[in-house]
């Protein structure tokens, strides 16, 4: 039994092989053809892209990294269960950095790719994919091989960049790196979203927050800098790690697991804002700025992709069914209790990332709860519903690797390369090997 970061999900699989070596992981693949097959990593995701019960790989043991030229560009080879902060640390080694950086450095590059991972203000990592090199099995040939995928199939690289993991197992990524760099930090707080999105041009990889209970807005300012670290840096991080990641964190589920209703609208109205330093600018090194230590406690969460022009109306619906659940009186009832966490995401050319395609910014919409795993009736309710509707009024689409309540009747709408995508993962004789059976629905209702 294998448990997923949220435990919302319980693993079983029928094989289970953890291989250090391409040669192993090609045997145990020769070995359980007639098997469906998936690879894990570092298991934090919440969606049932990561299911299995037929053979699992753990790619834990790939976690090679070596700077290289990659068709001209200076770049970075990395095994598929490296975890992004083991990347980072090896590139400030070396006076570089990833071109992008989400929140969460806990994730594998193999899994962070294949759910369209992202961060705030650029494309996701997926777009920044180079090359990717994959264990799958040939057409019309049973035995398993390693296949390299790069710009001289620039379709099929663009399935790989974000693959849902049903190409195959990736063993190897290669991303573009870039020297490091400083960003410039600060927050303040704003009443309209009008005000928020005004800054952008000036704050390009700014995240915001839509307070709940106060539904006013706090914004993380962020912009590259050349200046040198502020001096009180290191303050700021103890700030952020001790205070926010932690205290603030512990509080949160405090208040979601025995304080959840009345006393969590009091606090975010009267003490929680009044908490957080405004305008304390603050220059530091790239990765310092741009990730938090999120996984310290364990949640759970849905996230959606709404593009620019939806935004207000997606934020107004969204508020509107957190105070209707917030009233239920039933076991569906859910105070909502922590940030809703508000982000840029430049369109991306892959074929299924959530942020793939069309000519405007997509903005992500993330709720989180840290209700106990036995007491999310509530949280569940709500996250299937704010997807559907969110789907239903502005075509949304939830992350791959969060509470991802997705249909087939909704793909092609909401993705209208799907039907390429599908077309790369099945094989000659129409199998679908590497696609768990709740993937397997979603390609094959599509394919009829």
């Amino acid at each position: 039994m294998i448990e997923n970061f949220g435990r919302n999900l319980q693993i079983e699989p029928a094989k289970y092989c953890c291989p250090k070596s391409e040669s192993e992981l090609l045997a145990f693949l020769d070995a359980n053809r007639d098997e469906n097959i998936r690879a894990i990593g570092r298991l934090h995701s919440w969606s049932n892209v990561i299911q299995s019960d037929g053979a699992l790989v753990d790619m834990n043991h790939f976690d090679v990294l070596s700077l290289e030229k990659f068709e001209g560009v200076s770049a970075v080879r990395v095994g598929a269960g490296c975890q992004i902060k083991e990347v980072i640390h090896m590139l400030q080694l070396h006076g570089l950095t990833l071109p992008t950086l989400g929140l969460i450095d806990e994730q594998s590059v193999a899994g962070a790719i294949s759910t369209g991972t992202h961060g705030s203000g650029k494309e996701s990592f997926s777009h920044f994919v180079l090359g990717v090199r994959i264990a799958t099995f040939g057409d019309g040939d049973s035995k398993a091989k390693l296949c390299s995928i790069n710009s001289g199939q620039p379709r099929l690289l663009r399935a790989a960049r974000c693959s849902l993991g049903c190409l195959g197992i990736i063993t190897e990524v290669v991303l573009p790196v870039r020297e490091q760099y400083g960003i410039e930090e600060h927050l303040k707080r704003y009443n309209s979203l009008e005000e928020v999105l005004a800054k952008e041009a000036e704050y390009p990889l700014q995240q915001f927050y839509l307070v709940p209970w106060r539904w006013d807005y706090f914004v993380q300012h962020r912009r590259e800098s050349n200046r040198t670290h502020s001096w009180h840096a290191i303050a700021y991080r103890w700030f952020w790690s001790l205070g926010m990641d932690t205290v603030f964190h512990l509080f949160i589920c405090i208040l979601a697991r025995w304080l959840p209703s009345r006393c969590t609208k009091l606090a975010y109205r009267h003490l929680i804002p009044r908490l957080i330093p405004q305008n304390w600018k603050v220059v530091d090194r790239s990765d310092r700025q741009l990730t938090m230590q999120h996984e310290r406690f364990r949640h759970i969460e849905v996230e959606t992709f709404v593009a620019g022009r939806h935004l207000n109306s997606a934020i107004e619906t969204a508020r509107d069914l957190l105070t209707t659940y917030a009233s239920k009186s039933s076991s569906e009832k859910y105070v909502h209790h922590y940030p809703i966490c508000i982000r840029r995401v430049l369109p991306d050319d892959t074929l299924v990332s959530p942020a793939s395609g069309g000519d405007e910014p997509w903005y992500t919409l993330s709720f989180i709860s840290y209700a106990r795993p036995a007491e999310r009736q509530g949280f569940e309710a709500f996250a299937n519903e704010v997807a559907q509707t969110m789907i239903k009024q502005f075509n949304a689409r939830p992350h791959w690797g969060k509470f991802c309540p997705i249909k087939s009747t909704m793909l092609t709408r909401l993705y209208p390369q799907w039907e390429e995508f599908a077309a790369f993962v099945r094989m000659a004789d129409g199998a679908s090997p590497f696609a768990n059976p709740w993937l397997q629905g979603l390609l094959e209702k599509n394919a009829e």
